[in-house]
């Protein structure tokens, strides 16, 4: 046990999960990530707990709880609207997917149930009337700032491929070096990162993306496991690495645009391509693949085509544009654009149908056609106002409508 005297704020609701189970005779702990960031002065996410408690056992001290992982001894209790996953120590069989355990079996001892855990920094269990319990030296390590494999590291990476990039993003996240023989075995089993879902490695690299430690990124691709995901995206990455780092780290935290940073020497089919094979959303998917688009060109800096692009993008998106032009085309007219573009927001400029001050319906009252006529008005009228915004009338938008609808014999 550590002779660490710092003790955890944890919520009262996790305390009295503790104390209910200790009260009915069985050892129970916080443990994991929520006692790292402690350690850390970090806000821990969750508050999961370890218990000597069976599942079932454990479901009879508490009037809310359902089943999570119940098969791997995991149950959750609902407190005030709160879940707190509760897992039976442990100890886990064969990994055949390189992802979950094939079997478990429950043990009585806690130090086998830590043994089983990725990193020494998320092997602690701490109790506020024992302390903490570090049987693999976490502490010394957190104090340290480097990550260590528990135990056998090769093994803890051939049972979870996914806890190489979880590795590598808790570098990225927290600055701490990887430890040489970790480091040897994650860059000795990068291959099995394959059998893990696209999904929960899209997480993952949204995390690092996401990191403040820029530098740690790149463990990515010199580990080769970004070689194992995508190659062609690590070639990429690797030929311009320190500038990429320095572009990822200039850009708002932002996901959406971050992945645009990373994406950037990508045609808008091969980031879709990409994109898709990493199923992403549809949202991102378009967003990103239109940013890279528009990034090759300059943003207008006069009024009525910067006009006509907002309206054609949309205002979210040329915003996002406007940054991304300010970090990768940092020679670009983007001051001037974006100082234009905050003038037009500021003086309500119309931009898109919607904000027009004359609409289809009105059209059809003045006779005009159900279809792609009214739509050929409508885009005609639009431009008007895109390039006279105090053209935005009922009364100048109902004249001119006339107009037009009498020139192509309509009325």
């Amino acid at each position: 046990m550590s002779e660490t005297k710092m003790k955890v704020q944890m919520p009262s609701d996790a305390a009295f999960i503790l104390n209910k189970l200790n009260e009915g005779g069985h050892e129970a702990y916080i443990v994991g990530g929520c006692v790292r960031d402690s350690i850390l002065g970090r806000i821990p996410q969750d508050w999961d707990i370890t218990t000597s408690a069976l599942p079932e056992e454990t479901k009879t001290f508490f009037d809310h709880t359902f089943d999570t992982g119940i098969q791997h001894g995991t149950i959750t209790v609902v407190l005030h609207k709160e879940n707190y996953e509760v897992t039976t120590y442990r100890v886990d069989g064969e990994y055949a997917d390189c992802r979950h355990p094939d079997e478990v079996s429950f043990t009585k001892n806690l130090t086998e149930d830590l043994l089983r855990r990725d990193f020494t920094m998320n092997a602690i269990a701490y109790h506020p009337n024992e302390g903490f319990r570090d049987p693999f030296h976490g502490q010394e390590d957190i104090a340290a700032e480097i990550i260590r494999g528990v135990g056998d590291p090769p093994k803890r990476f051939q049972e979870d491929a996914l806890r190489m990039l979880r590795c590598v993003r808790f570098a990225a996240q927290l600055g701490f070096a990887i430890e040489p023989e970790t480091w040897a075995a994650l860059c000795a089993n990068t291959a099995l990162i394959q059998k893990i879902s696209v999904e929960r490695i899209r997480e993952e690299l949204e995390k690092l993306w996401l990191s403040p430690y820029k530098e740690k990124m790149s463990l990515l691709w010199e580990s080769g496991l970004l070689a194992q995901i995508d190659p062609i995206l690590s070639a990429r990455l690797i030929g311009r690495s320190q500038t990429i780092l320095d572009e990822i780290s200039a850009c708002p935290k932002d996901a959406l645009l971050r992945w645009a940073v990373v994406l950037q020497d990508y045609t808008p089919d091969e980031a879709k391509n990409f994109l898709k094979g990493m199923k992403f959303d549809n949202h991102t998917l378009k967003r990103v693949c239109l940013l890279l688009e528009q990034l090759k060109n300059d943003v207008p800096t006069e009024a009525y085509p910067l006009r006509k692009l907002a309206g054609t993008i949309g205002e979210d998106a040329m915003k996002e544009l406007l940054t991304l032009q300010s970090i990768l085309r940092p020679d670009s007219p983007h001051e001037e654009s974006k100082a234009l573009f905050e003038k037009i927001l500021t003086d309500g400029d119309c931009l898109t149908l919607k904000t027009m001050e004359l609409s289809g319906k009105d059209l059809m009252a003045m006779g005009a056609p159900h279809g792609k006529v009214l739509g050929e008005v409508l885009a005609e009228l639009l431009d008007m106002v895109l390039q006279v915004p105090e053209t935005n009338k009922k009364e100048i938008l109902s004249d001119k409508a006339l107009s037009l609808l009498k020139e192509k014999g309509l009325i």
